[in-house]
């Protein structure tokens, strides 16, 4: 049961869209995707080998900055593959924010391990001065995650690791083409993994991929998605391994986006500085952060809505723009008050976290919506406000 506690925190029931006008994302599929699906397709390399697998792990690994891709099925076996190779296990803990997507907390809980999870900061992202005090004899990992596009602050985090011998996966899912300090962010960390779903920047429908700079990870994370074949024989498996492979039809269609891989992280940041400018000076409505040292991807352009300076909550909002045709989404609701997570493990609360998911939602982000429609999209959230210019 519920509480009215945290009733009060989570969002509402989904509002019915009737006539749907502007969708929260679509793929923007404008590139080479069709002609090298049909080339795979024409191969009949359609499975787990082909030349696409090849090209689309290279150039991935490229524009992140790191040495080794390894493509596979979801950003959430991503993570999980991270998490086995090196070497997470039962009861070990790993850190991470309890603002996140479920699939950071469930890629270390499929192996027994115990996610334990610190607040946000002012910039939407894990809560780095919080790290310390939750490191206990079983810590054995951090699982920072580059929220909605914006990187974590990673010096910290880099520093609170090596002092504690901490393994660090980067849950860069929704964070193609970010920036830390000018730097891409396939350089830190012992892996950073991506998702490819088919709202993310760059998507192959469902997919993803772990990079590293550690040739000896490398291999045991392809080889672990690989049903652990062995090199010597066919057939022959010394470790437990998992069906995770990408196929190379979906390859096909990562290598297309990744050739627009500028373009299309160009394209959101594009839409957040259009929405920056059509939302500014509305009473209670707080955009997207970007820190001083960061370059945020914008994967998902965020407001926070103040009901008392605005008018309305969030839900009421979200309710009126629908009636306008237009499709939000409500932020993440936190991991610690998540029905599984909940009677499992703390009970401490967590304010910032709480705050965003109860006045969070994200607006259309698609690299392909028009300056006309994101014009539009501001309009109604100007008009539905109170004591406003119109």
């Amino acid at each position: 049961m519920l509480n009215e506690q945290i009733l009060d925190i989570i969002p509402g029931p989904e509002p019915i869209i009737k006539d749907l006008k502007i969708p929260v994302c679509e793929p923007d599929l404008r590139g080479n995707e069709r002609k090298y699906v049909l080339e795979a397709l024409d191969s009949t390399w359609i499975s787990s080998k082909g030349k696409f697998l090849d090209l689309f792990e290279e150039a991935f690994a490229e524009k992140v900055g790191a040495k080794y891709a390894i493509a596979v099925n979801s950003g959430t076996n991503a993570l999980y593959l991270a998490a086995a190779a090196l070497g997470i296990r039962k009861y070990d803990q790993v850190i991470m924010p309890t603002f996140t997507m479920i699939s950071t907390p469930n890629s270390v809980a499929y192996l027994g391990a115990i996610p334990t999870f610190v607040d946000s900061d002012e910039y939407w992202q894990m809560d780095v001065n919080q790290i310390e005090e939750q490191i206990k004899g079983m810590t054995t990992a951090i699982m920072p995650v580059h929220i909605y596009g914006h990187p974590v602050q990673i010096l910290s985090i880099q520093e609170v690791a090596g002092k504690h011998g901490l393994k660090v996966i980067y849950d860069a899912c929704e964070a193609h083409g970010a920036e830390y300090e000018g730097a891409l962010l396939g350089r830190f960390g012992h892996a950073v993994c991506y998702s490819f779903y088919g709202n993310k920047i760059l998507t192959t429908g469902e997919g993803g991929m772990v990079t590293t700079n550690d040739p000896e990870l490398a291999d045991l994370v392809r080889n672990l998605k690989d049903m652990a074949f062995s090199k010597e024989r066919h057939f022959w498996h010394k470790r437990l391994g998992y069906n995770f492979r990408m196929t190379n039809l979906t390859a096909a269609i990562g290598l297309a986006q990744t050739e627009r891989f500028e373009e299309l992280i160009k394209a959101r940041r594009t839409n957040a500085c259009l929405y920056k400018a059509g939302l500014a000076g509305i009473p209670g409505i707080t955009t997207a952060p970007e820190a001083p040292w960061a370059k945020n991807a914008y994967w998902m352009f965020g407001i926070l809505v103040n009901q008392e300076q605005y008018g309305m909550n969030r839900d009421a909002l979200r309710k009126a723009l629908a009636s306008c045709g237009i499709e939000t989404r409500s932020f993440f609701i936190p991991i610690h008050l998540q029905p599984y997570y909940y009677e499992l493990f703390t009970k401490r609360k967590y304010p910032i976290a709480e705050r965003l998911c109860r006045d969070g939602m994200y607006l259309p982000s698609s690299s392909l919506l028009t300056e006309e429609q994101i014009a539009d999209i501001c309009w109604a959230i100007r008009v539905h406000g109170i004591s406003l210019p119109r």
